[in-house]
């Protein structure tokens, strides 16, 4: 670098260091077309309050300029940044649950769907990558890394639209580990329906990302897809999910990944919290584990703290839908596991945290 480059370059990153050195301002929005992140001023109870960090849930934060990536000065971004860890999942199966309940002030810290990542996901998906995108994802992640106190360990819970992006997560972040949650295709499509019209419509969403991103070897035609049912739209969105899931958990090893079924996880609460910690390093011992378990987090629904939440209740109202749907549901299992047989998708994922 020039001299007159340096004096240019150095005013620039002098702009943004109190937003880099401050974790409360957190990296909200990327633009691809200009390389840059808009922060937004959250502050860790106004985290643990929204239900997800993307603008439907924080829409009133005080927001940044945007801050060209290039610019964003990398000495104070290596010294501020912390340990990270992920949680990946399928949608319904409790994903935010588990999150909250690593919100353990001075010992770690959950992040609930980073609305940043679900940026990088989308314009993945959709092939728009400019030469930059990959590192600035390693800024991103850097940033979100960066402890809220003293100690503490971020822990980010990306949307399930992000999972294709976590090979290159895991890849920019080599001392992150991860936890892959997930519900079986019956629990899955059971959620589907007791959703109802958004839950169809939110399947058939995930469903033409995925088809861009992580397809299944199925060979249907654009006709074959406009005339399935939403529960086979649903059924594939699952299996697309468990075979690049399955995939990446073989390929990164257990000392990286571990696997756990929500049906496993509800009803091993401490047991569960005690792996994690170990996996992640977070130090809890046994009886704060279970502390935790026992604790107003588990009593309440995850994405409305005003509603109750029971381990038993979740389980009889998915058995209700699935009885109120029982023929629509028999009959996209039984497609679904036809499909997955001849795309060599797993209807199983083998469970490595808690055996």
């Amino acid at each position: 670098m020039t001299a007159q480059c340096k004096l240019q370059a150095e005013p620039a990153a002098e702009k943004w260091r109190d937003l880099v050195a401050n974790p409360e301002w957190a990296p909200h929005a990327y633009d691809a077309r200009g390389d840059t992140l808009r922060f937004a001023h959250l502050p860790r109870e106004v985290q643990r309050r929204a239900v997800f960090l993307d603008p439907r849930f924080v829409a009133d934060a005080p927001y940044s300029d945007q801050a060209p990536v290039s610019e964003l000065p990398a000495a104070a971004l290596a010294e501020h940044a912390g340990p990270l860890h992920f949680i990946f999942h399928t949608a319904f199966c409790c994903s935010t649950l588990l999150t909250r309940a690593l919100d353990i002030p001075g010992v770690s810290m959950g992040l609930k769907e980073p609305g940043v990542l679900t940026h990088f996901a989308y314009d993945s998906a959709l092939g728009r990558q400019p030469p930059g995108a990959l590192a600035a994802l390693g800024v991103t992640l850097d940033l979100l890394s960066r402890p809220l106190a003293p100690g503490e360990t971020q822990i980010v819970k990306p949307s399930n639209t992000c999972n294709h992006l976590i090979p290159q997560m895991m890849h920019l972040r080599p001392d992150a580990k991860a936890i892959v949650l997930y519900s079986s295709l019956e629990a899955f499509l059971a959620g589907i329906v007791r959703r109802g019209q958004e839950g169809r419509e939110y399947a058939r969403r995930a469903f033409h990302q995925f088809l861009l991103a992580i397809p299944l070897e199925t060979r249907f035609s654009r006709e074959d897809l406009q005339l399935q049912t939403d529960l086979q739209i649903a059924a594939q969105v699952w299996l697309m999910q468990a075979a690049f899931l399955d995939s990446v958990a073989r390929r990164l090893g257990s000392e990286r990944v571990r696997v756990l079924n929500c049906a496993d996880f509800l009803a091993n609460k401490s047991a569960t919290l005690s792996r994690v910690s170990d996996f992640f390093g977070l130090g809890l011992d046994d009886a704060r584990c279970a502390e935790i378990a026992r604790s107003e987090v588990f009593k309440e629904h995850a994405k409305n703290h005003a509603q109750s939440f029971d381990p038993a209740q979740h389980q009889a109202q998915l058995e209700e839908a699935a009885a109120s749907h029982a023929e629509e549901l028999a009959s996209a299992r039984d497609w679904a596991r036809a499909l997955a047989r001849r795309s060599n998708a797993p209807l199983v994922m083998q469970d490595t945290l808690l055996t």
